[in-house]
């Protein structure tokens, strides 16, 4: 979570998490041991969206009980290329805004084949 911090500025980290504590508890269990590299390619894909980092990081919370309920595992980088193409999909003409329900949208419609 530190090199979260350091990575969007601690004004940003508090505008983002301070009124969710469970996105907050979230984030630093899914990102207490990730590399810099996946780190930095998860922020690249938050900044080239339409979505706020409070956006991706309820939609990887919706994908994460999705695979729960299920009893499935999926690596964290086919996680964040999920909720990455449910992003895109509202640049082309998605009804929904709202990430977490596009997300929610489309593992109804599609399911999530990398699941295991």
């Amino acid at each position: 979570m530190v090199e979260l911090m350091k990575q969007i500025g601690m004004q940003s980290f508090l505008e983002q998490f301070a009124d969710s504590p469970v996105n907050l508890a979230f984030v630093e269990a899914l990102f207490a041991e990730v590399d810099g590299s996946t780190l930095n390619g998860f922020l690249e894909d938050v900044d080239d969206s339409a979505f706020s980092l409070h956006d991706w990081v309820a939609a990887l919370r919706t994908l994460g009980s999705w695979l729960d309920v299920r009893k499935l595992t999926l690596s964290l980088q086919d996680q964040i290329g999920y909720v990455c193409c449910a992003a895109e999909s509202a640049s082309v003409g998605a009804n929904l805004t709202d990430l977490p329900s596009l997300v929610d949208e489309m593992l109804t419609a599609y399911g999530c084949e990398r699941a295991e």
